[in-house]
């Protein structure tokens, strides 16, 4: 595998945590998940944001200390890793869910748990219109997204596009997922193994329109 260490990124209901472990499997690889499920305070923050932002932004900070000494970790083992989240997108979500003094806060405290960080050989940022998001999710059994305050997954989706327009620490492959399915059609899956291969400089895309003949 040319890029080691691989992350999976894109906004909530993108597909990312099920297409990193397809990755992972067909690149023989560890997977590494956020499981965001984890996060005890997760729903009291759906329901009561203001009150539970920074709680609930402090403990992902605290679990992605512990994934950065993993993934150091493996790659002192010259090993091979995708992960469905990427260790500073606590800047995506940190800039929406919390005030200006919780901010300051969380970073103080998360710059002390976690200094440094190892910067991955590759993003795929899975990118996705709203009416995508909202269609992917209201298909999945769990419906926890319904508590999300309102406006609460448009913003998180604008911010991914601001983040990743600005984001140069790694080289980021970028593949619009509006008409493509890499979990259910292999053709897809195969565009984007082609694609993660082949990968050249820091910026590169996968669009339906622009890959496949007419």
């Amino acid at each position: 595998m040319n890029h080691p260490y691989i992350v999976v990124e894109g906004a909530i209901g993108c597909g990312k945590s099920a297409l990193s472990r397809k990755l992972a499997e067909y690149f023989d690889a560890m997977w590494l998940s956020e499981r965001p499920e984890a996060n005890p305070f997760l729903n009291q923050f759906y329901l009561n944001a203001a009150n539970h932002g920074l709680a609930t932004e402090l403990w992902f900070a605290l679990r992605r200390s512990e994934s950065a000494e993993l993934v150091a970790a493996e790659r002192d083992k010259h090993g091979r890793l995708v992960s469905d989240f990427l260790l500073e997108k606590g800047e995506i979500f940190s800039t929406i869910i919390l005030s200006e003094d919780e901010r300051k806060l969380y970073w103080e405290l998360s710059q002390k748990v976690m200094p440094q960080y190892p910067a991955p050989n590759l993003v795929v940022y899975l990118q996705a219109s709203d009416d995508t998001i909202y269609k992917q999710l209201s298909s999945r059994d769990d419906a926890t997204w319904k508590l999300f305050p309102e406006g609460y997954l448009s913003q998180i989706n604008d911010e991914y596009q601001r983040f990743f327009h600005l984001y140069t620490r790694a080289p980021v492959l970028i593949a619009n997922v509006d008409d493509m399915d890499f979990i259910g059609n292999d053709d897809h899956f195969e565009l984007l193994v082609h694609a993660i291969v082949n990968m050249q400089g820091s910026r590169g895309y996968l669009n339906l329109d622009e890959t496949l003949p007419s």
